[in-house]
């Protein structure tokens, strides 16, 4: 059986107004996928032992390694949740990588804040195909833990990678578009679809309507998204075809039930 390992902090949701807190973090929407398409799945993170136990009662068939951290990372939402986090109380220790097992086919970085450091990607360059999620590589935290968003999304981990994934937003501050050049790129854009492009292919692909979407159905759409394509693109489909599954896998999950 094929494994997915995804690397990246699994964190709490908390949305402005409500008192339920909710597992997030993109490695976790990632496992989830990999699950449902018949893949092992690996994730390391850093937390507390309650986010542990946690995730293994979430989780019960996604092999888990938590490397131990004081607390864990919290992203708080505005109600409005499809506009991303507003802040991150508190926020996990970066993973050793050290603690990588990098026997996977795919190996998935996922940062959210901080915690996929220069060394972990380093680390992953070996794998058979890595991709990337760099979103939590844009943030940045200000005086009152409030979440800020840097001018530029540096590409010092495309040399490591085979496949990105951003969305439209992070794209347009990405500071060298050359350097995405030898990779699989796939350019995420809301409810209006995706580009995809590898060497001169170009894919542009529309959105596909689902009913009553609710900004909390959006959390998780790039991951699940990411890690559909890349799952696809290991397993050998082609370009165009990897992209539209990915597509439509991402719009199940936001038209889902509750």
């Amino acid at each position: 059986m094929s494994t997915y390992l995804a690397v990246g902090s699994v964190c709490w949701d908390v949305v402005d107004g409500s008192d339920e807190r909710r597992l997030g973090g993109s490695v976790l929407f990632a496992a989830r996928v990999a699950r449902a398409a018949g893949w092992e799945a690996r994730i390391v993170t850093s937390g507390t032992a309650e986010l542990e136990a946690a995730v293994t009662e979430a989780l019960p068939d996604v092999d888990l390694v938590v490397q131990r951290s004081d607390v864990d990372t919290v992203m708080a939402f505005p109600v409005e949740a499809d506009l991303g986090p507003r802040a991150v109380p508190t926020r996990a220790d970066p993973i050793d990588p050290r603690g990588l097992d990098l026997r996977a086919d795919v190996v998935h970085l996922a940062p959210i804040m901080g915690e996929v450091t220069p060394a972990v990607v380093d680390a992953a360059a070996g794998a058979s195909f890595t991709g990337i999620t760099p979103q939590g590589l844009l943030r940045a935290l200000g005086p009152d833990d409030e979440l800020l968003r840097r001018d530029e999304l540096g590409t010092w981990w495309a040399d490591a990678v085979d496949a990105v994934v951003l969305s439209e937003h992070e794209y347009a501050v990405i500071d060298d578009r050359t350097a995405l050049q030898p990779l699989a790129l796939a350019i995420t854009r809301g409810e209006r679809g995706c580009i995809g492009q590898r060497g001169t292919v170009l894919v542009d692909l529309p959105g596909i309507g689902v009913h009553a979407v609710t900004p909390e159905r959006t959390i998780g759409a790039g991951d699940v998204f990411a890690a559909a394509w890349f799952i696809a693109l290991a397993s050998g489909a082609g370009f165009a075809d990897a992209l539209d599954h990915a597509n439509r896998t991402a719009a199940a999950h936001v038209g889902a039930e509750p």
